[in-house]
């Protein structure tokens, strides 16, 4: 399905609030049924700006973003569009992908970047070993986190 652009998800919005049915309006713009109630069950909940917005550029979130999200969901028992609707994320896959890479590779996992890692301009040195202090304090971060989580 092609992306929708702003004035036509305006005018569906305008026509279902109007009383049309979004069963009838699904089969007039081409668009799922199931697509149009999200729209409207977003702005029922005051997400209105995620629903029309012009720019959905691929949006960045932090590993302790996630991790908040998830344990919401694991401590809540909530759906994917509820937490979507609460934390303002725009698609119900991307929770459901974060919950895949923390089950396989845990915080790994949701901090893993994609694509190739930049090339440095300056020549690469040897990486220093961390010393007995920072590897104990960097095992207590990482612990704090987990304990976070469960």
């Amino acid at each position: 399905m092609a992306k929708i652009n702003y004035e036509l998800k305006q005018q569906i919005i305008k026509e279902y609030f109007n009383g049309t049915g979004s069963t009838t309006l699904s089969k007039k713009y081409k668009v799922s049924n199931s697509v149009i109630l999200r729209w409207i069950n977003r702005i029922k909940n005051e997400n209105f700006e995620m629903v029309i917005s012009e720019n959905r550029h691929r949006i960045e979130y932090s590993v302790e973003f996630k991790i908040k999200v998830l344990s919401y969901k694991n401590s809540h028992n909530c759906t994917l569009s509820e937490l979507c609707n609460k934390f303002k994320i725009h698609s119900e896959s991307t929770i459901y992908f974060w919950q895949r890479q923390f089950d396989e590779l845990g915080i790994i996992g949701l901090s893993r970047k994609r694509g190739n890692p930049k090339m440095n301009k300056n020549k690469v040195t040897k990486q220093t070993k961390l010393s007995k202090d920072d590897e104990l304090k960097q095992i207590y971060r990482m612990n704090k986190v987990m304990i976070e989580i469960l």
